[in-house]
């Protein structure tokens, strides 16, 4: 048992009660490993990347009967309680759960101290990697699969609502019918914005000073300028830190941590012109081969920065996923859809 060891871009909690699914499988992708964004919209001889996720199917699926299905991204300290507290959550809801393992078919444990070492980029294709396989899959609806990530794996989740990598990455038509994004760090601003036309839900913390809010509110209000119609929410828990949610009993008991690492929370990408990226803080050309030099320049070892518990904020996220998903992936419900936070 390993308590609270490390807290960075996502909260590391395992403990007895947050094991892994006993009925998953284990499945295999294939992804690309890029170096940095501009590559998801250039052509790139990045070779096949070959990752695993583990696959939970809900319990009393009729045979022949198709499932929706969410993909779901990690933090930055890799695959934890998290993770497996959201499948299961979405398999009570009817829903098949990939959770990708980002990390660990490349060699990498965290990236709390190197944001490099596995880029956003490389997420977005392994989200898309999962899109692909679950659309191949004769259980899964493939018009009814969604994305969700948490920090490190938020950006992605809410990035790959882009036209932009959805045309570039996607097999054939397949693309996700939702994105879910707890506390993603946006910074990025592109030349073109034009969504994929699925919903999005962006979840924050109002006290979260390793993404901020900010960053995401001048994503969203963006979309919505450039996108009329999307139908896009973003939620800011005025109370709630970083991993305002994390589903683990000890943190709602202490209800504050600290969150340590090389944080780039003073760290934004533009667009200058296609594909080619300037760091805002350092006014510096940005490339696979430069990104750990500006992220040094740009990102704060240790701010101070907290993960504060929201119990008000979790139920209320919990909530409004709950209804997203009716809407988008269960479609009418013949049950209602319940919601509990004490797993």
């Amino acid at each position: 048992m390993r308590w609270l060891a490390a807290v960075a871009i996502g909260v590391a909690v395992t403990a007895c009660g947050a094991s892994t699914p006993s009925s998953r499988q284990t499945v295999t992708l294939d992804s690309r490993t890029l170096g940095f964004i501009d590559e998801l919209a250039r052509p790139t001889d990045a070779p096949t990347q070959r990752i695993t996720g583990s696959l939970i199917m809900p319990k009393g699926v009729p045979a022949g009967a198709k499932v929706p299905a969410m993909v779901i991204l990690h933090g930055g300290t890799g695959q934890g309680a998290q993770d497996w507290f959201y499948a299961r959550l979405l398999n009570d809801w009817g829903i098949a759960a990939l959770a990708v393992d980002s990390f660990g078919g490349r060699g990498i444990s965290q990236t709390i101290y190197d944001q490099a070492a596995v880029s956003e980029a490389s997420i977005i294709a392994d989200a898309y990697a999962a899109l692909d396989m679950l659309s191949a899959d004769p259980r899964i609806d493939s018009q009814r699969i969604g994305v969700m990530g948490f920090s490190k794996g938020a950006g992605p989740a809410l990035l790959a609502s882009l036209e932009r990598f959805r045309g570039r990455l996607a097999e054939g038509g397949n693309r996700f019918a939702v994105h879910v994004a707890f506390y993603p760090w946006c910074g990025f601003a592109f030349l073109d914005e034009a969504a994929t036309g699925a919903p999005v839900l962006v979840l924050s913390g109002g006290r979260d000073r390793v993404t901020p809010a900010a960053l995401c509110a001048g994503l969203t209000d963006r979309l919505k300028r450039d996108n009329p119609g999307l139908a896009i929410d973003m939620r800011v828990y005025p109370a709630g830190g970083h991993a305002f949610d994390y589903p683990h009993p000890y943190f709602r008991f202490v209800e504050k941590l600290p969150v340590r690492g090389n944080l780039p929370v003073r760290c934004f990408f533009t667009e200058t012109e296609p594909n080619v990226f300037v760091e805002r803080a350092s006014n510096l050309k940005v490339t696979a081969a430069s990104l750990r030099y500006a992220l040094g320049l740009c990102s704060e070892p240790d701010p101070g920065a907290q993960a504060i518990y929201d119990e008000a904020g979790t139920k209320d996220a919990l909530a409004r996923i709950a209804a997203l998903v009716r809407g988008s992936l269960l479609g009418p419900p013949t049950q209602p859809v319940t919601v509990g936070v004490s797993r």
